[in-house]
């Protein structure tokens, strides 16, 4: 008639630096999970199980303990070199041997190629904008290629403001050479600029995140995907400002990363 232990209890830490859920990840990427637990009872060990498709279960870490609260136990692991399935299990047990098990599952998605080409400001130090189509600024943006104008060639034109003729300015995005977007969701275990950082990691996002779009309105804070020219290759575009001060002028700011070749 007793009630049966429940265990310990365990929780996953949510921070942008940690794995909290399941994901995908390149081969040989390094990341961290990091845990809480508590328990009425003294908790005795913290153990992290990996297990790889088709491999036999190994034990990669055995921490003792003999407290109650353990306020954060952190993991540090690496991908396996090849794609597949990699689950990793954190046992907390106490020292009459009840334990709980929570586990991650992460998608290595193979090699990551090459590592992403990052453009924060242009050779005099500029920010990078695409203004008003309608004002006298530049109002398109050939990526590696800059600032464009109304005159220079269409096939270039990566991203061009939208703005109708008598429309007031929507901030809108869209393109004349085919180039195609994406707005990716945002959460720490999500796709972001921290965590897309080659070629694997930004074709796994541009794989997982819907439908591409040929416009649409850009905000302060939007992470979007260009596949340039409809042609598979990619440009990661964080969106930093978006600035409505003067009529005409007004402009959307960003920085990007870009697939090296």
């Amino acid at each position: 008639g007793e009630t049966p232990d429940p265990g310990p209890t365990v929780t996953f830490i949510v921070d942008d630096a940690y794995l909290s859920t399941d994901g995908s990840l390149a081969a040989n990427t390094p990341f961290q999970v990091a845990i809480t637990a508590s328990h009425t009872k003294n908790i005795k060990s913290v153990k992290v199980v990996q297990s790889l498709d088709g491999s036999v279960d190994v034990e990669l870490v055995d921490s003792a303990y003999s407290d109650k609260i353990i306020t954060e136990f952190l993991f540090d692991g690496t991908t396996a070199a090849n794609a597949g399935t990699e689950i990793y299990t954190f046992v907390v047990a106490d020292k009459d041997g009840n334990s709980t098990s929570k586990s991650i599952t992460i998608t290595n998605i193979g090699n990551p190629g090459n590592n992403l080409g990052v453009a924060e400001v242009d050779q005099n130090g500029n920010a990078f904008r695409v203004y008003n189509f309608r004002g006298p600024e530049f109002g398109a943006f050939e990526i590696l290629g800059g600032p464009l104008s109304i005159n220079d060639p269409d096939a270039r034109k990566d991203i061009q403001d939208d703005t109708e003729a008598g429309e007031t300015w929507p901030g809108r995005w869209t393109s004349r050479n085919g180039t195609t977007f994406k707005k990716l969701a945002v959460g720490p275990d999500l796709p972001n600029w921290n965590n897309i950082t080659n070629d694997a990691t930004l074709e796994s996002a541009w794989a997982g995140a819907g439908t591409a779009e040929t416009t649409l309105v850009v905000a302060e804070g939007d992470l979007l995907i260009l596949n340039q020219e409809g042609a598979g290759d990619y440009a990661l575009v964080l969106v930093t400002s978006r600035n409505t001060s003067v009529p005409s002028s007004e402009y959307i700011e960003f920085i990007y990363k870009y697939q090296v070749q």
